[in-house]
């Protein structure tokens, strides 16, 4: 089976949440619950054991990964700004697509595909990558705050309590301490992690709805455009400019031509900018991804 393939099961997972919403077997609201499950347990688990089984000498290679993610973020988002500002799109809606452009969805989907496809040695670098997106996220809801006004500390909590950094420095801590977990407490890590990838998948199943994306459509088809094809062709360009090669090359290509991050949706509710651009933009792109997701895996 190639690693195009694999991302066919997941692709049915996120099928299978739609049809179980349209068939009222389960509501857009459960939704809610079910990422509950996986931010603040499946995800953690997951990250924990990876980050703990993992030889710490591969880490020289995998510190620039997530200084890529930020790079092509920042060019990304540049490429909307200057876009929008020459069409003189009201700040609202030009922030509300300019976050969408630059933050990742390199977690909830992320994780999920690099693990099918690359297993957990892909999916250290991964997590590595995630870092460079929740770097990004942190700046943005800083520079929101200085220009539009907020509280700092909804994003510093947000970003700081965020469940699966902690499972990154746990596990960090306990590689390098050389702490053992013992059986009991290994298996039922093991147990809870299974859970991420269908709760996940099924999750955003849950969330999708096509009504009311015409509205937006050209918005979002820019943004798809941006994060579907131009951030991944970015992040190609530095990987060989830097010769990197491997693993290191093929997930930070394919981490990042994931759709739009969910966090730019709490970016738009937190600092009142366009939520349905917002909505629309993370929408449409992740509905493209399972085309063009499949596709980048081919390439690369």
């Amino acid at each position: 089976m190639n690693s195009v393939e694999t991302i066919i099961p997941i692709i049915a997972m996120i099928l299978l949440g739609y049809v179980l919403k349209r068939t009222n077997v389960l509501k857009a609201e459960d939704a809610v619950s079910l990422n509950k499950i996986v931010i603040n347990i499946a995800i953690p688990s997951l990250i924990l054991l990876a980050i703990y089984k993992v030889n710490l000498s591969i880490l020289p290679l995998i510190v620039p990964i997530p200084l890529i993610c930020i790079s092509v973020g920042i060019i990304s988002g540049l490429i909307a700004y200057l876009i929008l500002t020459l069409k003189n799109y009201p700040n609202k809606t030009k922030w509300s697509v300019v976050s969408t452009s630059a933050l990742f969805n390199s977690g909830f989907l992320g994780y999920p595909v690099v693990l099918g496809v690359f297993g957990t040695d892909g999916f250290i670098r991964a997590i590595f990558y995630d870092m460079g997106s929740m770097i990004l996220f942190i700046s943005f809801g800083i520079f929101f705050l200085l220009m539009l006004g907020g509280k700092y500390s909804d994003i510093l909590k947000r970003s700081l309590l965020f469940p699966p950094l902690w499972g990154i420095l746990l596990g960090l801590l306990l590689n390098f301490l050389n702490i053992p977990l013992g059986y009991v407490i290994t298996q039922t890590l093991t147990y809870l992690s299974g859970a991420a990838i269908p709760l996940i998948m099924i999750s955003l199943g849950l969330t999708m709805e096509f009504r009311g994306i015409k509205e937006y459509i050209g918005l979002a088809s820019l943004v798809s455009v941006i994060k579907l094809g131009i951030a991944p062709l970015i992040a190609f360009t530095i990987v060989m400019l830097l010769n990197m090669g491997g693993l290191e090359k093929s997930v930070t290509v394919l981490e990042a031509g994931m759709p739009s991050a969910m966090l730019a949706l709490v970016l738009a509710i937190t600092y009142e900018l366009d939520i349905k651009v917002s909505a629309a933009c993370i929408f449409l792109s992740t509905v493209l991804s399972m085309v063009t997701l499949p596709l980048l895996l081919f390439l690369v």
